[in-house]
């Protein structure tokens, strides 16, 4: 359903949280529902509409090969009862609220008595108490007998449930309080992991480190997971309308996404194996003054649930209302009441993308907010299922860009490593669609294999594109790295088996005809090449079969008579950009 403020609401809101600040979806439902008492599982259920799902459409029994941390609202009623628990690994109980000048509890939320918590262990899953900080940071930070009482009560509350973890979800910290952040976290970490050694201490992490308040490098080591809120790029009070939680950037203004939030975590040097991917279960709907991309908005923005706009509750969330955005890679309604909407969210299709970017960046796992936000629905337990319950070597070709995506450019001081892997036993063919990179400064690797570690394909910086690259197996491993000034395009290349089908061009600038071909083929441009440009032929293990030559005008063609029936890659290539489109030679 949509999350209408209430007065009570807005005005507890402009309470607890300063004008100027962001506010974070965790705060803003917190704050939400908090207002409305302390309700019965019953009560919780007649508001959100809670739908009860059959036990054979939730069966199942699964290896996870991820972590799959879900946020436990206690506002969630009896959603817990549809739950996938072979597909869960862990759940965090939302939460324990500080007073920041005691360190005792404002509210536990009844983490004492919920029965969600006592399935979750009966089930195997590990649980852990979420502990919430919103404001009064100064206050608690500079009082250590506070901060001696919070650790001390969680401890025993995690001994007393047989619980597993504690996760910090402390936000809105003023730079100023970067070192009793640091600090505390710091004396949290060995008092839990001194009395109860096999527990668990995570963060709830910014999308955007703003200020670099969290001190990753010093935090870090003290950590066991990283769970990164990757959503709320675009908030209520956003003045443009955009993706909650869009894998590459919108716009160029505000360079920020998914890819890029990984990216930095990565960066600044926490471990894989300790980053979760916090991913959104809702949307986010503004008024907005026209039905364009990007809009300006016209008033704040309200959470809506992936249920409700399933459900199409509303009765505006249909087919014809639906886009894609191609930049941000993510699917938004747009229509048309007294004024225009707009309402961005997260699908299987957008989701799924950054799974596979969880799998090849090999990090710890994935995060959801929140659990039950689903409401019954099941696509996105079978989505899960799909790509951490079983080995992630199911694709057989895809593109892969850097964390600007195809439109943007990439970060600054960005390092990262990812392995593809296909189900296929290989070779794999790499074709460089476009590559733009500070030549002497930025560079990209290539490896044949699963690691760095592996035979070296390609070295590349600058903007020569190379030839089409041959994996020796299955697999093959980038490595990119880039420096703190002069960003560029970076690059999007396209892997593939040889007996998958091919990537045809992403563009209408190229078109080759007839295809299939036997004895010559025509190749069209839009326009000819602004510069020096070239056009080749390579089988589907790079080797070159025709060409080079040169390319000087809009249309020109191309002996085949000589070439083996299959599948080829026709390839024109400028100074900085490549068109590439499948060729099929049929028998003369």
């Amino acid at each position: 359903m949509i999350l209408k403020r209430s007065l009570l609401y807005l005005i507890l809101m402009a309470l607890i949280f300063p004008v100027s600040a962001q506010i974070s979806v965790h705060m803003e439902q917190s704050a939400r529902f908090g207002a409305m008492g302390n309700l019965s599982d019953a009560q919780w259920d007649s508001i959100h509409g809670y739908a009860k799902v059959e036990e054979s459409a939730r069966a199942g029994e699964t290896g996870l090969q991820k972590r799959v941390f879900g946020y436990q609202p206690y506002w969630g009623g009896s959603a817990w009862k549809n739950y996938r628990w072979d597909l869960l690994s862990d759940l965090c109980y939302f939460s324990y609220e500080v007073d920041p000048a005691t360190g005792n509890a404002l509210t536990t939320h009844n983490w004492e008595t919920a029965s969600v918590i006592d399935t979750a262990l009966a089930h195997g899953v590990k649980v852990h108490l979420c502990v919430t900080l919103f404001s009064g940071h100064s206050a608690f930070f500079s009082n250590p007998q506070a901060q001696n009482t919070l650790t001390g009560n969680l401890i025993n509350m995690l001994i007393a449930r047989g619980a597993h973890g504690i996760n910090l979800d402390f936000e809105a910290v003023p730079s100023s309080q970067q070192t009793g952040l640091t600090n505390y976290i710091t004396l949290l970490s060995q008092a839990l992991h001194a009395a109860l050694p096999e527990a668990e201490l995570s963060i709830a992490a910014p999308a955007v480190n703003w200020n670099h308040t969290f001190n990753m490098p010093a935090i870090a080591p003290w950590l066991d997971m990283v769970v990164i809120m990757a959503y709320d790029f675009y908030w209520d009070g956003s003045s443009m309308a955009g993706p909650v939680s869009g894998y590459w950037p919108l716009t160029s203004a505000f360079n920020y996404g998914v890819n890029r939030s990984l990216t930095y975590y990565q960066s600044v040097g926490v471990p894989p194996e300790k980053i979760l991917l916090g991913l959104p279960y809702y949307g986010r709907e503004w008024p907005v003054t026209a039905n364009t991309l990007p809009a300006g908005t016209t008033g704040s923005g309200v959470a809506v649930l992936y249920s409700a706009i399933r459900s199409n509750s509303g009765g505006y969330y249909s087919p014809q209302n639906l886009y894609w955005d191609f930049r941000s890679f993510n699917p938004y309604y747009s229509y048309f009441t007294t004024g225009w909407r707009q309402c961005f969210f997260d699908d299987v299709r957008s989701l799924g993308v950054k799974y596979d970017l969880v799998n090849r960046r090999g990090t710890g796992g994935i995060g959801i907010w929140a659990l039950g936000y689903d409401n019954g629905r099941t696509e996105l337990w079978e989505l899960i299922e799909n790509k951490f319950a079983n080995p992630p070597a199911d694709l057989c070709s895809d593109t892969i860009s850097d964390s600007g995506g195809p439109w943007w450019s990439y970060g600054s001081d960005e390092t990262y490593v990812e392995t593809i892997r296909s189900a296929w036993e290989g070779p794999l063919v790499i074709t460089f669609e476009s590559l733009s990179l500070e030549a002497g400064f930025d560079s990209l690797w290539i490896y044949d294999g699963t690691s760095d570690g592996a035979p070296l394909l390609a070295a590349l910086t600058g903007t020569e594109i190379p030839e089409s690259l041959s994996t020796t197996g299955s697999s093959f491993t980038i490595k990119f790295r880039s420096d703190g000034s002069n960003n560029q395009a970076g690059y999007v290349l396209a892997w593939n088996c040889p007996t998958a089908g091919i990537p045809e061009a992403k563009t209408e600038e190229i078109k080759v005809y007839p295809n299939p071909a036997a004895g010559f083929v025509y190749v069209s441009l839009n326009r000819p090449p602004s510069g020096s440009a070239v056009c080749t032929l390579t089988d589907l293990s790079g080797r070159t079969v025709a060409g080079p030559f040169p390319v000087t005008t809009a249309g020109f063609g191309i002996p085949v008579q000589n070439l083996k029936p299959g599948i080829y890659l026709l390839t024109i290539r400028s100074k900085s950009h490549a068109l590439v489109e499948k060729l099929v030679i049929e028998n003369q």
